[in-house]
């Protein structure tokens, strides 16, 4: 997680304060990309913050993958997704 953590230039400890969420990245303009469930308990993508700060986008983790090509939100999902199939993978 430490790695994970450098590379997104966050905390370890965000990826530890709520059980209902993962922050995957925080760009220089304070947006925030964070992992997420739906309230039909789905897992989704929200985007907010920002110059505005009042912007907040969702969507399915599957269209946010589709979309986002190479930036380090994306590189943060497949990180967590690699790390949770191999634990899965591990018991």
């Amino acid at each position: 997680m430490r790695e994970l953590a450098d590379v997104l230039g966050v905390p370890v400890a965000a990826f530890r304060n709520s059980k209902d969420c993962y922050h995957l990245h925080v760009d220089p303009a304070g947006t925030r990309w964070i992992l997420t469930l739906d309230a039909q308990g789905k897992p989704i993508v929200r985007r907010s913050g920002g110059d505005d700060g009042q912007t907040s986008i969702e969507e399915c983790v599957f269209l946010f993958m589709r979309r986002e090509e190479e930036t380090p939100q994306r590189d943060a999902l497949i990180a967590l997704i690699e790390r949770l199939l191999t634990t899965q993978l591990q018991d």
